[in-house]
């Protein structure tokens, strides 16, 4: 009998075995072997060892708190399983950061790396993609909803009406600036917070990322009743 063609997308299909799932991989497509790649060594080592890697930075404390605000935001809509394995692993080639499915465990992991705001922000993400999944299969829609329920969760409304209240269509350095210190948060994701709750439009989003922002002077701090 003729030998069947190797397949290369068989370990992905192996890979996407109901017990084992990547969810949301961080970064472009290109970054999805090296997330996939981690992801399938830590579940093979838990597996047969019970043990997490020697270099995973875990944190238990910070994605408790992560899950108590999301499920305080949206309660209706997050089902979180039992456990949570989250951390953060140092200089692992390529890793960008996952959240994934392994039998009836949540999995959230991020490069260490990352600055502290950046790291605040995709654990947030990644956390809520883990509570939604089982309302969105769909990769792309789920990370899209993830990211909504997360900086809703990170950016209340009546904090980013201080900021965007007036409808603004330009944005200054100087405005820029105030938003990244205040919310220690990139402008684009709070811009896109904004977006969310009508204050920005679209087409003001895409001129945003086209246009050099003007400069002005610097704007007042709006007063903030949200603990540091």
């Amino acid at each position: 009998m003729k030998r069947g063609r190797h397949n290369p997308n068989q370990l992905q299909i192996d890979f996407l075995a109901a017990y084992r799932r990547m969810l949301i991989s961080l970064g472009g497509p290109e970054k999805l072997p090296a997330n996939e790649s981690l992801f399938m060594r830590m579940t093979d080592q838990w597996e047969n060892t019970q043990v997490m890697p020697a270099d995973l930075l875990f944190h238990k404390s910070p994605v408790e708190a992560v899950v108590f605000r999301l499920q305080k935001t949206d309660p209706d809509r997050l089902q979180f399983p039992a456990e949570l394995i989250a951390g953060e692993i140092r200089g692992e080639q390529g890793l960008t950061g996952f959240s994934a499915k392994f039998r009836e465990q949540g999995w959230v992991i991020l490069p260490a790396e990352l600055s502290a705001m950046y790291k605040n922000l995709f654990l947030n993400i990644l956390t809520a993609s883990v509570g939604l999944e089982h309302l969105y299969p769909a990769r792309a829609e789920l990370l899209v909803e993830a990211e909504k329920l997360a900086l809703a969760a990170m950016l209340p409304e009546d904090e980013i009406r201080k900021f965007f209240g007036l409808r603004l269509s330009r944005f200054p350095d100087s405005f820029r600036s105030e938003v990244v210190n205040y919310y220690n948060l990139p402008f684009d994701y709070v811009l896109k917070r904004a977006n969310h709750v009508g204050l920005v439009s679209e087409q003001v989003i895409e001129e945003s990322r086209t246009t050099q922002p003007l400069r002005s002077t610097v704007l007042r701090r709006p007063q903030s009743s949200r603990a540091a």
